[in-house]
């Protein structure tokens, strides 16, 4: 009786010491947020240049790298170069037929059409720049509101209802960064912003578009006023789902900002999107035609990936990388620029024929590879220094995404706990370093709930239910 009592508690002893042992712990029982899509910027008037070369690198941002979101970001606002007429509620379509059939709006058709091809219908319309000069150019006019609005209504009243072959998209940012000084939106009073919205908003509703909604401000760090001029006004709120912010570098200040404003609002069942996000590239001269001195992953992929999983656990529900390849841009100074932020690096820019990939692309296929639409973050926690982690969940086959940056110089060994994760018996492992691109590792086996798994030191991992 006394060697079963001892073996008993032996038996007590080691599964208690075995558990206390764990320094990190995944609760499938703790959800929080669901994801819409993770994907990235790009600029359709690339198409117009060589459609072949951006085909390629669409489908590799697609199949390749898992991209699911798409927000096109093209400039300028102002192809409404004389009022159509006089009634802002009424489109004169003799002129903007010839607007949208013009070359500088087939090659947004035209990309959208190919998206759509690959199943992609989570696509943003996102113009930005400057307006007309009879709307008042990089400052808009007071009273001009309205027919910026119908301008941008138009937009998608041609695209959605007059276009054939029929295209599919669903969300218009109507206004990108008007805090910003006039380089990437007309400067504008929050009244204004407000009015305009509500205005999209009303012609969306009278014009039957029921599978297009609203997304913004989009704006940097003028956001909170012009989040309020959104998110208190009910006719625009019903024609949108997800708040959207821009933030670069490491911090999550606008993403936590965003959500707490969305939860001390009447509209709690609204999102967040992080609509642009990156690490910061060259001191943000990438815009203007510098190239990053170092893409690489010690310095900016790595960096980068750890920001994203900061944003995804504050909470938003979508990350929309900029940018998926370098392109061409007026801003920020009104000429045609080069942007180099690319996953997709331009070769030749007076030849746009060939791309190539960038460290990001191998580092976020850690992520858009495996972390799809419906999957729902969950709780992890790690008592592990400089290790940054999160968690997904896909309720409809139980498959779990266990994913995380190593910022240690050393590699760490992960003893991990499951909890309310019976299902998972073996984990896909793949790892990203500065010598090493999506690789896949040796499984590991789940036991009693536990597993360890020792991670390279400066790496991004994932662990993949099998």
């Amino acid at each position: 009786m006394r060697n079963i009592l001892f073996i008993s508690f032996a038996a007590i002893f080691l599964l208690v010491n075995s558990v206390s042992a764990q320094n990190t712990t995944v609760d499938g029982a703790r959800k929080y947020q669901t994801i819409h899509g993770l994907g990235v910027n790009i600029n359709p008037q690339s198409w117009n240049v060589n459609p072949s070369a951006v085909k390629t690198v669409i489908d590799s941002l697609i199949n390749g790298l898992g991209c699911t979101s798409f927000r096109l970001m093209y400039d300028d606002c102002d192809w409404e170069v004389r009022n159509d007429n006089d009634d802002p509620n009424s489109y004169n379509w003799a002129y903007y037929d010839s607007v949208y059939s013009a070359p500088r709006f087939t090659c947004v058709w035209n990309t959208i059409q190919y998206l759509n091809s690959k199943g992609i219908t989570d696509i943003t319309l996102s113009p930005d720049g400057a307006a007309s000069a009879w709307m008042g150019g990089t400052k808009l006019k007071p009273g001009a509101e309205i027919d910026y609005a119908e301008m941008m209504a138009s937009m998608v009243y041609y695209g959605q209802k007059r276009r054939t072959p029929a295209i599919h998209f669903s969300m218009l940012s109507p206004i990108n960064e008007t805090t910003c000084g006039g380089g990437e939106a007309p400067v504008m009073t929050t009244n204004q912003l407000g009015t305009i919205f509500s205005s999209i908003a009303t012609h969306l509703i009278d014009d039957g578009i029921t599978n297009v909604t609203l997304v913004g401000p989009d704006d940097c760090d003028g956001w909170p006023a012009s989040v309020h001029a959104i998110i208190t006004n009910k006719i625009t709120m019903s024609k949108l789902k997800f708040i959207g912010g821009h933030q670069y570098g490491n911090s999550t200040s606008t993403s936590k900002g965003l959500i707490d404003s969305v939860k001390n609002s009447a509209y709690k069942d609204r999102g967040v999107i992080m609509t642009e996000a990156n690490e910061v590239c060259n001191g943000f001269k990438c815009d203007g035609g510098s190239y990053n001195p170092d893409y690489g992953f010690t310095n900016y992929a790595g960096p980068a990936y750890k920001y994203i999983l900061q944003h995804l656990n504050v909470g938003v529900n979508g990350i929309q990388l900029w940018e998926g390849y370098d392109s061409r841009y007026h801003h920020p100074n009104r000429y045609l620029t080069w942007s180099f932020w690319g996953i997709f690096a331009v070769n030749d820019t007076l030849k746009p024929a060939v791309y190539t990939v960038r460290p990001h692309y191998y580092v976020f296929k850690q992520l858009y590879n495996f972390v799809k639409p419906g999957f729902q973050r969950i709780d992890v926690s790690t008592s592990l220094p400089k290790m940054t982690v999160s968690a997904f969940f896909n309720s409809k086959n139980g498959e779990t995404v266990i994913t995380g940056k190593n910022d240690s110089d050393k590699p760490q060994t992960i003893d991990g706990l499951l909890k309310s994760l019976s299902k998972v018996t073996t984990l896909k492992y793949y790892y990203t370093d500065a010598t090493h691109n999506f690789i896949r590792g040796a499984d590991v086996k789940i036991n009693n709930q536990t597993f360890s798994k020792l991670v390279p030191a400066s790496c991004v991992f994932t662990l993949v239910s099998k």
